[in-house]
């Protein structure tokens, strides 16, 4: 039979088991707080989302996409992975966080210089002079970044999520209200540049006001140890995101700026939901995993806890949208967009599938494996970009397959690493995913059958109704009926915690 993953170990003793408890209320209150605000904040963003995207062209969203690859690389050569140490090591002083500070507004600033460096290079690569003012914009962003990378990073290893989430709502507000009222006057693809960095010179604003840190002089000796460790974090980063985006590279070289657009936007529908839950743990768990890391139960328990959680939520999410892809699109967005369609079907599968991996990674930098989470940084950068040119042959729709096809090798890996380091069997592990993964094949076996049998003359977006009706009503009913246990679970592990 299998063990409540939400209940302690009768080895624990009662102080164990109380701080357990505090960290539990902790945990449940911090996703509560940050999940309400970013849920709220993403059912505005779709809505601003289908409004932008009606009054633009997918030529828009290219451009806009070739410079942010480019730019989201300065972004983490910028930070430097310096939040993530202050979150990590639990041991610095006050010293080493003034100094820590000053070093990232030196990157901030350098970041914004090498940005207006490259941006005429990089227009040219591209063949689109768009791209140079957009580079050079958005690079003024980095120093309001650097400014808040620390001050930020302290709140969230102070635990101050329901701050943090107030803060990340706020933002995401503002910079809607900006890029929809820009769209709306006819700024084109200025609007999606601007509503980004007034959220966050506005975001920055308070975080700084919240948390105001003074500057000291950096000294290599004394920030050894952090810069060390940074550096791994920097290498990871760097790595993962020049092979997850080497497919926008490679699509705006060989497909052309409206397929890229139109595979962005894709990409953008796929991961969206997903993303949204997965950003929501990203904030809470780094410091959270932090704070136990030297009780692998603890570790191994909420890393079963979480996984089971998210499969439950996010797989629905992303196979549904698969299935009902063909008719929300052309319900929604209209015929412009229908190009969408056929990658849209893959990524948005894939998107949930890959989802669980985020819980994954944070563990490997408190288990001490953040040099095998930087070695495996660079194997993504060596087979991701073969993967993608080789996909591109194939137009967006390859490029959407190889996904699929590449991304799992990368897993094994750290897979392997986390499972030792938590003593976690692999057999245990997948048990948490088979509440999930049963549900979504009668899910998708009820949506497959109601889109047969809906005639073809009807409204499509009645079809689209019945789909999302049907589909959600099995997924419920499959979790009530063959998993009601671990619901029940999860439900009162919830419900004990949420208590003062």
């Amino acid at each position: 039979m299998m063990q409540p993953i939400v209940s302690a170990s009768t080895s624990e003793s009662p102080s164990t088991t109380a701080v357990g408890s505090s960290l539990d209320r902790v945990l449940v209150r911090g996703l509560a707080w940050t999940g309400a605000v970013k849920w709220l904040s993403q059912i505005l963003s779709w809505l601003s989302t289908i409004v932008v995207a009606r009054l633009l062209v997918p030529e828009d969203y290219g451009v806009v996409a070739m410079a942010t690859a480019v730019l989201g690389l300065i972004t983490l050569l910028n930070e430097f992975g310096l939040g993530a140490a202050v979150v990590a090591l639990r041991h610095l002083t006050k010293e080493h966080i003034s100094q820590i500070h000053s070093l990232a507004s030196l990157f901030g600033v350098g970041g914004f210089l090498l940005s207006c460096a490259i941006a005429i290079p990089v227009g040219r690569f591209f063949d689109a002079p768009e791209v140079t003012p957009i580079m050079i914009a958005m690079g003024a962003g980095l120093v309001v970044l650097s400014m808040r990378s620390v001050p930020s990073a302290l709140l969230e290893k102070e635990l101050r999520f329901k701050l943090l989430a107030f803060l990340e709502g706020g933002q995401s507000l503002l910079a809607m209200l900006t890029t929809v009222l820009l769209a709306w006057s006819g700024a084109g693809y200025w609007a999606l540049v601007l509503g980004g960095l007034a959220g966050q010179v506005g975001a920055t604003s308070v975080i700084c006001l919240s948390h105001p840190l003074t500057y000291a002089k950096p000294s290599w000796q004394s920030l050894k140890e952090a810069i060390r460790f940074s550096s791994h974090v920097l290498i990871s980063r760097i790595s993962w995101y020049v092979s997850s985006n080497s497919d926008i590279f490679i699509a705006g070289r060989v497909l052309g700026q409206a397929l890229v657009g139109t595979y962005s936007f894709a990409g953008t529908l796929a991961n969206v939901p997903q993303d949204k839950v997965t950003a929501l743990l990203s904030r809470v768990m780094p410091a959270f995993y932090s704070t136990v890391q030297h009780d692998v139960g603890a570790m191994r328990r909420y890393l079963l806890l979480l996984t089971e959680a998210l499969a439950l939520i996010v797989w629905p999410m992303g196979v549904g949208m698969s299935l009902i892809a063909h008719d929300f699109i052309l319900v929604v967005l209209g015929d412009k967009w229908s190009g969408v369609i056929a990658p849209l079907e893959i990524l948005a599968c894939w998107a949930g599938v890959r989802s669980i991996f985020g819980l994954i990674a944070p563990l490997l930098y408190v288990t001490g494996n953040s040099r095998m989470a930087m070695l495996n940084g660079l194997y993504c950068v060596a087979t991701y970009p073969v993967g993608f040119w080789i996909g591109s042959h194939w137009g967006v729709i390859g490029l959407a397959w190889a996904w699929v096809l590449v991304q799992p090798l990368a897993f094994i890996q750290p897979y392997r690493y986390v499972l030792c380091a938590t003593q976690l069997s692999l057999w245990g592990y997948l048990r948490a995913l088979w509440p999930a993964l049963s549900s979504i094949v009668l899910m998708a076996a009820c949506i497959l059958g109601i889109q047969h049998a809906i005639p073809a003359d009807w409204p499509l977006m009645i079809h689209l109704g019945i789909e999302i009706l049907v589909g959600g009503a099995a997924y419920l009913m499959s979790v009530q009926l063959f998993h009601r246990r671990r619901l029940v679970l999860l439900l009162q592990f919830i419900r004990e915690n949420r208590k003062e």
